[in-house]
């Protein structure tokens, strides 16, 4: 039989839920949260009101951060019980339409859904199993090295210089602390492990030239130094590209970074070592070109960028051999910074807690850290990776070339290591999702990465639109 809606709506299958019945009980449990307004799942609520926040055909995770779709999730388990340990349907399901669809006609992942499977219109009361509270951290303070004050590098010098500890350099334009990678033969992926999702797999070899790898994720302070040096200032558009929000926006009020008259600074409150947040890709590629003395104006072009790819990303956190954290097989409280409480952010993504008090660390704690000496590879905040996200790309024959990485066309890109906001299963090495590169999370952050042509090279072929004598 036909799998097309049209054929399956004449289905006379007994006690099965039309599609028209899921996509409206999908559009409330997501407008729900994103109306300012009161909403009730009626008979008559309708999916496609052009008042509502979020029409069907619409990217749900364009409006949304990991935080977000807590209470999301919420509203969807109220609506579709069975999907109680579901996590990653907002990121696999890119719109309500799809998401709908896959419920109805059943998929790889999803089974069809019957009238059985969900309560009366009326939303029951929603609960989640309670999990290990979370112990107490105690890790290690390091050297916090990314420069924050407005002093400028010249441009004319070498990019980057050696540190007291071999293989490790600073990059000169922001003081990040550097590791060369050596090159290899890796496995990629989530191999045979219970874990796994299905876009983890297949397993596979890549070989990977050496590259230098950001110790930690970049900083609030080292972005706003960014923001105060890039030259020409960057416009309105852009700055709503990178990491402001529209007034609109209720997250507006976890914004790290704030300008007062011609001068950006980290908010009152805020630690300068945080990882910054709220950066969409866009920002996150601009930083990076900056950061190598090249033309930030080219933010929206993966390929002149400085993030690392999925397959760099995966091998610098957990090294050649397939295992589940940098450290091995074993989710350690000590290192990771993740959600070990299911319902600990329930009530706080619909009643958020001031910025200063979110549940961030600094970049510079020993935690998520690697035999490498990389620092946060594993929770506290996703990060961005160069690659348009395909969730069957590794079943490709070009995942298998050296130096893979996925260049093909799509509207998603990758995001890599779990966040405070997820639980543990989701700081794997091999998990990965895609989100829209103007996408803004308050768990959602960056680092750079580099080939090591670098380290003997000046910037001094950078376009000069983007440095000035008064950078220098």
């Amino acid at each position: 039989m036909s799998k097309s809606l049209g054929a399956a709506a004449m289905s006379t299958t007994e006690g099965r839920m039309s599609y028209k019945e899921i996509l409206k009980r999908v559009s409330f449990a997501i407008n729900r949260y994103l109306s300012y307004t009161k909403l009730e799942l009626t008979e008559d609520y309708d999916p496609r009101d052009p008042s509502l926040t979020l029409q069907p055909h619409e990217h749900v995770m364009s409006c949304l951060d990991s935080l977000s779709t807590v209470a999301v999730r919420m509203g969807m388990v109220e609506q579709f019980p069975n999907l109680r340990n579901n996590y990653s349907l907002l990121f696999d399901y890119p719109t309500m339409e799809c998401l709908a669809r896959a419920l109805y006609e059943g998929d790889d992942q999803l089974e069809r859904l019957q009238k059985s499977d969900v309560p009366p219109m009326k939303p029951a009361p929603w609960a989640e199993p309670v999990a290990t509270l979370e112990p107490e951290l105690k890790p290690e303070l390091q050297p916090f090295t990314q420069l924050t004050e407005l002093k400028a590098k010249s441009w004319s010098d070498a990019l980057y210089s050696e540190t007291l500890i071999e293989e490790r350099f600073v990059r000169q334009s922001d003081g990040m602390e550097c590791i060369l990678i050596p090159s290899a033969d890796v496995h990629i992926g989530g191999g045979t492990a219970e874990a796994a999702r299905c876009n983890e797999q297949p397993t596979h070899p890549v070989r990977l030239k050496s590259f230098l790898m950001d110790i930690e994720p970049v900083s609030v302070g080292a972005y706003v130094r960014f923001l105060n040096l890039a030259s020409p200032p960057p416009t309105e558009a852009q700055l709503l590209d990178w990491c402001l929000l529209p007034l609109s926006d209720r997250r507006n009020l976890h914004v790290p970074v704030a300008r007062y008259g011609n001068r950006w600074e980290v908010k009152e409150g805020v630690p300068v070592n945080w990882p910054m947040i709220l950066v969409s890709w866009y920002g996150a590629n601009a930083y990076s070109l900056w950061a190598h003395g090249k033309d930030w104006h080219d933010y929206k072009t993966a390929t002149a960028g400085f993030l690392p790819s999925k397959a760099q990303w995966e091998y610098a956190a957990r090294g050649e051999t397939p295992r589940s954290f940098p450290w091995g097989d074993k989710a350690d409280p000590e290192l990771l910074n993740v959600c070990w409480e299911a319902t600990l952010h329930a009530d706080e993504a619909l009643n958020s807690k001031p910025l200063r008090e979110l549940p961030l660390k600094a970049v510079n704690l020993r935690m998520g850290h690697n035999p490498f000496g990389l620092r946060g590879m594993a929770g506290n905040v996703w990060q961005w990776c160069r690659d348009t996200y395909d969730p069957d790309f590794y079943c490709t024959p070009q995942a298998r070339l050296p130096d893979a990485w996925n260049d093909g066309a799509g509207i998603r890109r990758s995001e890599r290591g779990g966040s405070w906001v997820g639980g543990a299963h989701m700081a794997r090495s091999s998990y990965r999702r895609g989100r829209c590169p103007e996408a803004k999370g308050r768990c959602l952050g960056f680092r750079c990465c580099a080939p090591p042509a670098l380290l003997d090279a000046s910037t001094t072929t950078g376009d000069a639109s983007s440095h000035t004598s008064s950078d220098l």
